[in-house]
C-alpha cells in the first residue's frame, strides 16, 4: 500500500461526506476505487448525503497533513 496519494485523491477524501458518485468523471471513479482498495474509504448506508465514509486510516492521514474535511 502506498500513502503517495495525489492532490485530487486528497481532495476527494476531504469531500467524501458530500460525494455524489453518480456525478463522477472516470478519473474520480478511479481515485475512489484506489481509496477503497487502500483502505481510506468504505461504503456505508449510515451516512446521509454520501454512500461512502472515511476510515480511521484516512482520518489519520488527513490529520498528519493538517487537512480537514472540505479543506483540500
Amino acid at each position: 500500500m502506498s500513502d503517495d496519494l495525489t492532490d485530487s485523491q486528497i481532495a476527494l477524501l476531504c469531500d467524501i461526506g458530500e460525494y455524489d458518485h453518480s456525478d463522477s468523471t472516470s478519473d474520480k471513479k478511479r481515485d475512489l476505487d484506489r481509496l477503497i482498495a487502500e483502505g481510506y474509504v468504505q461504503p456505508t448506508t449510515d451516512h446521509p448525503g454520501s454512500a461512502f465514509t472515511l476510515t480511521a486510516k484516512a482520518m489519520a492521514l488527513l490529520g498528519e497533513r493538517g487537512a480537514g474535511l472540505n479543506e483540500a
